[in-house]
């Protein structure tokens, strides 16, 4: 085929392509979609006039279609999203039809840009778009003047440092987190845990130390795990009567009770928490200490029960789940997630809202200047791009942990021989070798992966050391590489972070370097390895998200401060990065995902759908509403003032969405219906 004139021709020039790259059955569906966007949507936005009578167009009424297309010249497909959100307007479109229509219409867009052919801005007006940044809008400030609970007083920083502990103490609890992490170790009967777990357990025994230290006036020198949780194997009460074991255990008991009972009123008086959730995290670190005291005098797991210093943590733990499950049946919380919860656009869901209202403004923010007079700073520009990459994770894709963002690393050097695959004037990033990395979370740009070959390369999230990989194993993650309105892609971004921004301002023959990228933030975690089969050969690797200035890896709180900072500043909610898991799972059920859709979402995001569904159960009751209350509009009171088309897949939907609701809402929504 000729160069294309018209939709029309594009539209065909487009199927070819689709039956070149995917396999017969995933092409025809990729291409009946895209049909379907075109002749239901797209075309109203474009002028057409001829809603199809029934659920189905007819073969007269496609035929109609396909000759308007044919009246669609070139240069109108610059607007064809534009276009296309109009037609979902003419055509009261359902927010999964906006999803998935939408999105074919993006596809071809994208890869109509891509071709010679496609109608293009002026180069001026290109210039203009990719150079100028919006005011940067700070009216909400830090997240941090926000109040989210009644406390008013401050934290007390009482955990006992690194400095206080005695050599003893050190190495009892460097001996505990070899335990909990250590893929092999004798006598243990559990399975190891991620270091992020350990760390929590870890932080929250040091907690109760340093209350021990600071509060109860135990000197440094007497601080130990032995405190905690004392070590009585049986060779010591051997010789003991069973009425002196008894009385012995029973000391040790109520030793062991008071403290908690002291702690808990600790944290409830002096320190105003209140939550359950706080006390779960001590009793769970006390379990875990436990049971690395008494690891070597059990035989099997069931064993622990039988030691009468578990029957105190036990007791202690099933009172906590007593009232965290009844504080959930009352609904009460320290912090509302709906304080949390991102600002929702009427019509759109919360995903969609996040992405109109703050990840692409801080795209945005990732621009040159103000203006042909302001420009801006080169290491300003850095931290805005590292800002959005953060919240690109977040909600470009399906929201993972944080500390696998936070723990992400890039090598800092090349093997001297290039890859064969690498084109000549390539970008190539590589990964370490496995016994290099180990079990380490890397992010890499690679032209082959998976036995498939990307002829412009990908970059490719690398990811082994996370929560849950013992149960789902490592993951390799595509990401992307999505096209935006003003020209720029995904990609740009990731280069411009890591190796700086050279840019050719308008009419120049020759660039200016904007910004160092990451080296402007002043690195100082680069980290040297050898490989081990090739002891000559060196790789050096540092962290991808570095702290402006200070030079070294983010922390939990630092990273989370982060991202909710910038939310916070655009909308007024410190949307965290937890929270946005709550709204990819909320998105899943809002958009009305297949059983196989979910299972695929869930395991993106490094869960089973059980643990998505209890994510979904927790979002605010506002969102949970929303679906249904817009079928209610459009079903029970827009049908009288315009004619609506149903489907068999409008009503399955809307069964599924009513069986999503708690039992009175769903008998009140059946008392209107019959009324």
């Amino acid at each position: 085929m000729s160069e294309p004139q018209n939709l029309s021709t594009v539209y065909e020039l487009y199927s070819r392509h689709i039956q070149t790259i995917y396999a017969s059955k995933k092409a025809q569906r990729i291409i009946q979609e895209t049909q379907s966007a075109i002749l239901r949507f797209l075309l109203l936005g474009l002028g057409y006039e001829k809603q199809p009578a029934g659920r189905k167009m007819t073969q007269a009424e496609k035929q109609t279609a396909y000759e308007f297309m044919k009246t669609i010249p070139l240069s109108q497909l610059l607007k064809l999203n534009q276009a296309v959100t109009k037609g979902f307007e003419l055509a009261g479109a359902s927010i999964a039809s906006q999803n998935t229509y939408g999105g074919r219409i993006q596809q071809l867009s994208d890869w109509g840009e891509q071709q010679y052919w496609w109608p293009r801005e002026t180069s001026v007006e290109i210039n203009q778009l990719n150079q100028y940044c919006p005011p940067i809008r700070k009216g909400y400030g830090r997240a941090n003047t926000k109040q989210l609970t009644e406390r008013r007083e401050q934290y007390s920083a009482y955990q006992l440092t690194l400095k206080e502990m005695s050599a003893a103490l050190l190495s009892q609890m460097q001996q505990w987190e070899k335990f909990l992490t250590a893929k092999q170790w004798p006598g243990r009967l559990s399975k190891p845990i991620s270091n992020s777990s350990a760390q929590t357990y870890l932080k929250h025994i040091r907690l109760i130390l340093g209350w021990m230290h600071h509060y109860r006036g135990i000197p440094l020198a007497e601080l130990s795990l032995d405190l905690l949780i004392p070590k009585i194997t049986d060779e010591q009460i051997e010789e003991l009567t069973p009425r002196e074991k008894e009385k012995f255990w029973q000391q040790h008991k109520y030793h062991l009770e008071t403290l908690i009972c002291q702690y808990f009123e600790f944290l409830q008086k002096d320190l105003g928490a209140f939550s359950p959730s706080t006390k779960k995290f001590k009793i769970n670190a006390l379990s875990s200490l436990a049971k690395f005291q008494y690891h070597t005098e059990i035989a099997h797991l069931n064993d622990y029960n039988h030691i009468p210093i578990f029957q105190v943590i036990n007791k202690y733990s099933c009172a906590v789940r007593q009232e965290i499950k009844q504080w959930e049946q009352q609904g009460r919380s320290v912090v509302d997630i709906e304080d949390k919860w991102p600002h929702v656009i009427e019509t759109k869901t919360a995903l969609s809202s996040v992405r109109v209202e703050i990840w692409e403004p801080l795209r945005l923010e990732c621009r040159v200047s103000y203006d042909n007079w302001h420009k801006r700073e080169g290491s300003t520009i850095a931290k805005s791009i590292q800002r959005y990459l953060a919240w690109t994770f977040l909600a470009d894709m399906p929201a993972r942990r944080q500390e696998e963002s936070r723990s992400l690393k890039v090598a800092l050097s090349c093997p001297i021989k290039r890859p064969a695959e690498v084109p000549a004037h390539g970008l190539y990033q590589p990964l370490p070798p496995p016994d290099v990395r180990l079990k380490s979370n890397y992010i890499h740009k690679t032209y082959v992966h998976q036995s498939q070959h990307y002829e412009s390369g990908v970059w490719v999230l690398d990811i082994q050391d996370y929560k849950t990989d013992t149960i789902y194993g490592p993951q390799s993650i595509v990401i992307r590489n999505h096209k935006f309105h003003d020209g720029n892609w995904l990609y740009d971004y990731f280069e411009r972070h890591l190796y700086g921004w050279y840019f050719y301002d308008d009419g120049q023959q020759q660039g200016e370097w904007l910004t160092d990228g990451r080296i402007s933030f002043e690195p100082g975690d680069c980290c040297y390895l050898s490989h081990r089969s090739q002891n000559s050969e060196f790789w050096s690797w540092g962290y991808f998200f570095i702290q402006p200035l200070v030079g070294m890896p983010y922390n939990s709180t630092e990273f989370k401060d982060l991202v909710r900072n910038a939310a916070h500043k655009l909308t007024g909610v410190p949307v965290t990065p937890h929270i946005m898991r709550y709204v990819w799972a909320t998105w899943a059920y809002q958009v009305a995902l297949t059983d196989s859709e979910r299972e695929s979402l869930a395991y993106a995001m490094g869960h089973d759908v059980k643990t998505m569904l209890e994510f979904y159960e927790k979002c605010t009751p506002d969102e949970k509403r929303r679906p249904i209350e817009e079928v209610i509009d459009e079903v029970l009171f827009n049908s009288f003032s315009k004619p609506k088309k149903s489907s068999e897949q409008d009503l399955e939907q809307l069964a599924q969405q009513l069986l999503q609701l708690p039992n009175d809402e769903l008998q009140q929504f059946i008392k209107l219906v019959i009324s």
